[in-house]
């Protein structure tokens, strides 16, 4: 593990105090007032207005130059943006894709209930001129393909297995880069084993390491990029280096090389060797360092005054001073950090302590 990425500058900081425990900040440049929301049009699930609106439970959404696909239970959507009408946006083309009753069958034998045992569409991508699909159908997880003009299934599914997570409530994220999927979520029913995958490209199928804590500890995933040559994943997780004190969780950012082959028999086999994570520091300086531990959202890469760079919002966990502020991450500071110093527990009682330069093995 790495050691922390600092922030390039804050924007914005959203305060809801009832003392005066954080410092002044400046006010936003500019702002619109929440009633300007209410004028964008609406989707209910209809194809017109006298369709009986739908409850949708939304996923995911992927817009394609004008068109939304927007990922629900059991449906997929396909929204053009140039022919809403008034206050609400229709539907132009729905496609139903339901569990089926066996599957239904196993899950609630396994314990859940009804509403959990549908097919929540978890990942919505475009490749190839199509969409590539994953649903967590009864908690057996697939994946397919469709067309995007008519939502029509191209091919058989696949398996969703460490593509697609089982439980609608887990959190997840894909891409495509240079024709493989690139994945985090958990493999598993009890949503034990989180990884970070890649499979169906012509490189060979990597993950991170089983059950190892010191790799991933109850992660959530938030977003993932491609910047380089490299595969960039932002969660938060319960941070081991603080185990010793309490549970804290932390937000961090993990890469990984896009052209790793994996170990050899002896040592990480079909696992990665450029897996690298480090903890990002959104706080507000001073002498004592306050922390915006939880990372909720990120922005895409954005060319910003010469630089590529992103923002994530983050606020105070549930038991601090509540609070919440958007940090901006410079990408090429990112990816100097992964150059920086590791850091080490040398027992399981003792404290994370730097790693010396002359004890890192060349190359890293």
């Amino acid at each position: 593990m790495t050691t922390v990425a600092p922030p390039l500058a804050f924007l914005l900081l959203l305060l809801q105090l009832a003392d005066g425990s954080f410092p002044e900040e400046p006010g936003p440049l500019s702002y619109v007032p929440v009633e300007v929301v209410r004028r964008y049009p609406v989707f209910l699930g209809r194809a017109h207005r006298s369709a009986q609106k739908q409850e949708l439970y939304i996923q995911t959404v992927l817009q394609v130059n004008r068109t939304l696909y927007i990922g629900a239970r059991d449906d997929l959507y396909r929204v053009e943006l140039d022919n809403m009408v008034g206050e609400e946006m229709f539907y132009s083309k729905k496609r139903t894709w339901e569990s089926n009753k066996n599957d239904i069958r196993v899950c609630r034998m396994k314990g859940k209930h009804e509403g959990e045992c549908r097919n929540f569409i978890k990942v919505l991508l475009s490749q190839h001129g199509g969409l590539f699909v994953c649903g967590t159908n009864a908690f057996n997880p697939l994946c397919t393909n469709y067309t995007r003009d008519t939502l029509e299934v191209v091919g058989e599914p696949i398996s969703g297995m460490a593509r697609c997570p089982y439980d609608p409530r887990h959190a997840n994220v894909a891409l495509f880069a240079d024709g493989s999927l690139f994945t985090g979520t958990v493999t598993d029913f009890l949503a034990i084993d989180a990884v970070i995958y890649r499979s169906l490209g012509d490189s060979p199928a990597l993950r991170t390491v089983k059950h190892d804590s010191k790799w991933f500890r109850e992660p959530y995933f938030v977003s993932a990029m491609e910047w380089g040559p490299h595969i960039y994943f932002f969660f938060r997780e319960m941070a081991m280096e603080f185990h010793h004190l309490e549970k804290v969780m932390v937000s961090r950012v993990a890469r990984v090389c896009k052209s790793d082959l994996g170990g050899s028999q002896r040592v990480l086999e079909k696992q990665w060797t450029t897996f690298l994570k480090a903890r990002l520091n959104c706080s507000i300086p001073g002498d004592s360092h306050f922390y915006f531990n939880l990372l909720h959202a990120t922005s895409d890469i954005i060319h910003m005054q010469g630089r590529d760079v992103i923002l994530g919002l983050f606020s105070t966990p549930p038991n601090s001073i509540p609070g919440s502020a958007v940090c901006v991450f410079d990408m090429q500071q990112l990816a100097h950090v992964f150059e920086g110093r590791f850091k080490e527990q040398k027992s399981p009682e003792s404290i994370w302590t730097p790693v010396p330069d002359e004890a890192v093995p060349k190359p890293r």
